[in-house]
């Protein structure tokens, strides 16, 4: 089987870690991995790789997977993982030449590929919507989450030791995060309150050829810490000592963060809407991530009890199931009966 890694080659995204955990769940001599020189690997001359020379370097049509929502036109012998469907629903969030290319490639491509998998029934059913294919096509398997080592030494290479009471947020600093929302809702809370508590944000900004501007630059306030970048071990340490963790996503095909802060037994608030809700209903605080005052009442509920010890723990015994040997094994299953 042709795995096309075009995606392997550039900066870590989610849908590039997505692709990295299954291989590493894979035996080596299931694969054959077709991927571009690095100066041929995105923008236009990505894509020019993909639909017209990764074509030409499978050449005894071998099903060919690929894994990052596009894929040739011209390859019939394909299955493609779609993971949402963002061009389609919000355009707005996006540059659009990006807009323009996913409108016109993937219906075409939904069309000629032989099977579709994507990561939530949330994500299968805008599929189903936006490119006019039939239930039967698509396959929803979950995501793995990265389990870690909850005793791990948070000494090292941290530069957040020290910090005062704080609620986390981890997610790239683009407009689908919501995160002025969030800020706003956060301020609110603390004129309401009192509260000496502080926001803690991970992330750093989205690559400019995808997201639009977000405008963070005219937040202005010493109780908001944008963390930029962290390490692996800044970043345990961050879920691990946080009294809460919010995530108003106002999109999401899947959404790991709050699945990640599960693992550290943090309570979380996140969006009452799409992929978010299929995962984390009756285990999370759900707001509504378009009212300010909805995710405030939130960070109130989320300090003061309103996840229980017992959907505390049982949230731990779910995330558990969610593993990514799982997810290579059932993608494995689903690719199987196209070979």
């Amino acid at each position: 089987m042709y795995l096309n890694t075009r995606n392997l080659v550039g900066h870590t995204t989610g849908v590039q870690r997505y692709t990295k955990k299954i291989i590493d769940n894979w035996n080596d001599s299931l694969i054959q991995p077709i991927s571009p020189q690095e100066n041929f690997a995105s923008g236009l001359k990505g894509h020019f790789w993909e639909q017209f020379i990764l074509p030409r370097q499978c050449k005894d049509q071998k099903l060919l997977w690929c894994p990052s929502n596009t894929g040739p036109l011209s390859y019939m012998n394909q299955v493609v993982t779609i993971h949402d469907t963002v061009p389609f629903d919000h355009p707005e969030w996006l540059n659009p030449k990006f807009v323009w290319w996913y409108k016109f490639l993937q219906p075409k491509l939904a069309h000629k590929v032989k099977h579709i998998i994507t990561i939530s029934e949330f994500s299968k059913n805008k599929i189903i919507e936006h490119l006019n294919i039939s239930e039967e096509q698509v396959s929803v398997i979950y995501n793995g989450v990265d389990l870690v080592e909850r005793n791990f030494n948070d000494q090292e290479e941290n530069k957040f030791l020290n910090l005062p009471p704080y609620i986390l947020s981890v997610g790239s600093l683009e407009p689908r995060k919501n995160l002025l929302r969030l800020i706003s809702a956060f301020i609110q809370y603390k004129k309401e309150t009192k509260s000496e508590i502080q926001l803690v944000i991970v992330g750093k900004k989205g690559v400019s050829r995808v997201f639009s501007d977000v405008g963070f630059n005219e937040i202005d306030t010493e109780d908001i810490i944008f963390t930029g970048h962290v390490s692996d071990s800044e970043l345990r340490h961050l879920y691990k000592s946080a009294l809460g963790f919010c995530y108003p996503s106002l999109y999401e095909g899947f959404g790991l963060p709050p699945l990640e802060a599960m693992q550290f037994s943090v309570p979380v608030l996140t969006s009452n809407s799409t992929a978010i809700k299929e995962l984390c209903e009756n285990r999370a605080i759900l707001i509504d991530p378009t009212s300010i005052d909805s995710i405030a009442e939130g960070i109130f509920d989320l300090l003061n009890g309103g996840v229980s010890p017992d959907i505390i723990n049982s949230n731990l015994e779910y995330v558990q199931s969610l593993s990514w040997d799982n997810c290579a094994r059932q993608t494995l299953q689903v690719l199987s009966k196209y070979k």
